[in-house]
């Protein structure tokens, strides 16, 4: 990346959409992307630009979009790498750190002060980009309802995933990795359990390849994906369907 997109420039401003699963990921390596391998709005991010994140958090048996947390971010680089299973994007963004809202802003408790919110009945259709650039005075107008902390946020515990749930989710996030970047048109069952293995590795989690055979044989019918048999009794993993009979499969569609 040519080093005079990181030089010294007046800010701009932004919002993101935001996966809140990821945030503890996001915690820790304090990096952002897209979803999104050529974004047209990433590119126009710079260093020294304010980013306020928005979520979708169900905190109080309703479900709204929520500003959660601003940063800044350090510097904008170049890595091929896929983070989080999530941001594809080459163009990546170091953040100088986080700074959560000790209560989450409900977004349309303030349509009607926010410039870029147009549609003030119906709020969230202002929010459907992964990126939006924001006034200066409507990035000043929601950190004025707010109160600042670096500590990661206890109102978050409440919506972390169970364990299935979390392995269920690792599993469609490589799934949906491999799609994009594999040129064919099926994946080997067991190539992929050993690379879910060590995905899991990575956040801590450890299991047998025995265990994590199991879990995806009984579950994977949950998550939708078509499996193709083959001849070759090597590859053979027995998958379950929802009803509880079992059939050898030996490749994951990639169609």
């Amino acid at each position: 990346m040519n080093d005079r997109e990181n030089v010294s420039h007046e800010p701009r401003y932004w919002v993101h959409k935001f996966d809140k699963g990821l945030l503890r990921q996001l915690d820790r390596s304090k990096t952002l992307g897209s979803e999104k391998k050529h974004s047209k709005t990433l590119k126009d991010i710079k260093a020294n630009d304010k980013i306020i994140l928005f979520s979708t958090l169900d905190l109080d048996k309703q479900k709204n979009i929520r500003f959660i947390a601003y940063t800044m971010v350090k510097e904008a680089y170049l890595d091929n790498k896929t983070i989080y299973n999530h941001y594809c994007s080459p163009k990546k963004l170091k953040l100088k750190g986080m700074k959560y809202f000790t209560d989450p802003l409900v977004a349309k408790d303030m349509a009607n002060d926010l410039e870029f919110v147009k549609n003030k009945e119906k709020p969230a259709n202002d929010f459907k980009s992964e990126y939006k650039e924001i006034t200066e005075e409507d990035f000043k107008a929601i950190l004025r309802k707010v109160s600042l902390t670096k500590e990661y946020p206890a109102y978050f515990e409440n919506v972390s995933f169970t364990m299935e749930d979390f392995l269920l989710n690792s599993i469609n996030g490589l799934y949906n990795v491999i799609k994009r970047t594999e040129k064919r048109n099926q994946f080997e069952i067991k190539s992929f359990i050993k690379l879910l293995k060590k995905l899991l590795n990575e956040y801590g989690i450890s299991k047998s390849y025995d265990e994590i055979e199991e879990f995806y044989a009984r579950n994977a019918w949950k998550l939708g994906f078509k499996h193709n048999p083959s001849r070759d009794p090597d590859k053979f993993v027995a998958l379950y369907n929802r009803l509880g009979k079992k059939r050898n499969f030996s490749y994951i569609s990639l169609e």
